[in-house]
């Protein structure tokens, strides 16, 4: 199928006129269009995605569905987006599909609203379905299939990560086979971590996790989680302050309490309000290849972008 994007890269942007449907290229960094390389990813393209004739916007989790080769987004006011990517040699470079619907409360009902609608992480759950973690009203609900009434899991999301702000919740959620990881809206304090995880499939236990300085000092948050086939977990931090604008970075914790700073994205690259990571793993032993997707929230501004970008996660370098 033909994609919805064809051509060379478009490095300028307007963002008050992002109501339409045709898709944007952007680079790494519109200073130095060839840079392909932040930290440890190489960068593999990226989208600026307008409303696409279905007011898409407010992306705040973000999943691979190996299955169908598809990317799961939910959005802050309680719908689900399905993104088919169009890809060239690895690279992101269209979008051949997309579909939104509206996300169901416990009685079968649209949700609508902030009070109950405020929909922040995704996970997928091994024979159960998608997990969603609201705000506000700070539950999970567990979803067979996205088009259907849900189940509240039977977890106290205050009891897990402490006293919650009614607008940062459950911001982050990854459970794997081996690993689970809940991180809150909140940098760390003494005495108060910001995440709880498990790398064995024991116990949760307290994580602090911080993102490298030059963000942290700048106020940044997780904003998203998910986790490697060994077990590393990694999460997705962003900011933002009138001054510096958006930053956003992302970094690996292991089961071994190994902590690896992977990115740093800031002015003058490419940045927004980054609130979804995905993990996409390819190949197996030592052909694997392991590929990133971030997305970001535009809360359904003109002044913001909605922003997919792909990355591939490097090879740690030998000490």
């Amino acid at each position: 199928m033909a994609g919805l994007l064809a051509g060379g890269y478009i490095y300028l942007h307007d963002p008050f006129a992002r109501d339409g449907t045709e898709l944007l290229q952007v680079p790494l960094s519109e200073v130095d269009p060839s840079l392909t390389q932040v930290g440890d990813l190489k960068y593999l393209g990226g989208l600026d995605i307008p409303r696409m004739g279905q007011n898409i916007g407010g992306l705040s989790g973000l999943r691979w569905d190996a299955e169908s080769g598809r990317l799961l987004a939910i959005t802050d006011d309680a719908r689900w987006v399905w993104i088919t990517p169009e890809e060239a040699e690895g690279r992101l470079t269209g979008i051949t599909d997309i579909k939104s619907g509206p996300l169901l409360g416990e009685g079968g009902e649209p949700l609508s609203g902030k009070a109950k609608g405020d929909s922040e992480s995704l996970t997928s759950v091994i024979d159960q379905g998608w997990a969603v973690g609201f705000e506000r009203d700070h539950r999970i609900l567990v979803y067979k299939k996205l088009d259907q009434e849900p189940q509240r899991l039977n977890v106290d999301v205050v009891d897990l990560l402490g006293p919650l702000e009614e607008n940062m919740g459950l911001e982050a959620l990854a459970i794997s086979v081996s690993t689970q990881i809940s991180c809150a809206e909140r940098q760390t304090l003494p005495g108060r971590p910001n995440c709880m995880a498990s790398f064995d499939g024991g116990e949760l236990q307290p994580l602090y996790a911080n993102p490298p300085e030059t963000v942290r000092k700048l106020g940044a948050i997780p904003t998203d989680a998910d986790t490697l086939s060994d077990g590393t977990a990694l999460i997705l931090f962003r900011s933002y302050d009138p001054a510096n604008g958006n930053s956003g970075a992302i970094v690996s914790f292991g089961p071994d309490n190994a902590r690896r700073e992977l990115l740093v994205l800031a002015p003058p690259l490419t940045v927004d309000n980054f609130e979804g990571l995905a993990v996409r793993e390819e190949g197996v032993g030592e052909d694997r290849r392991t590929f990133l997707y971030i997305v970001s929230d535009d809360n359904f501004s003109g002044s913001q972008r909605t922003l997919l970008m792909k990355f591939e996660l490097l090879a740690k370098p030998a000490n």
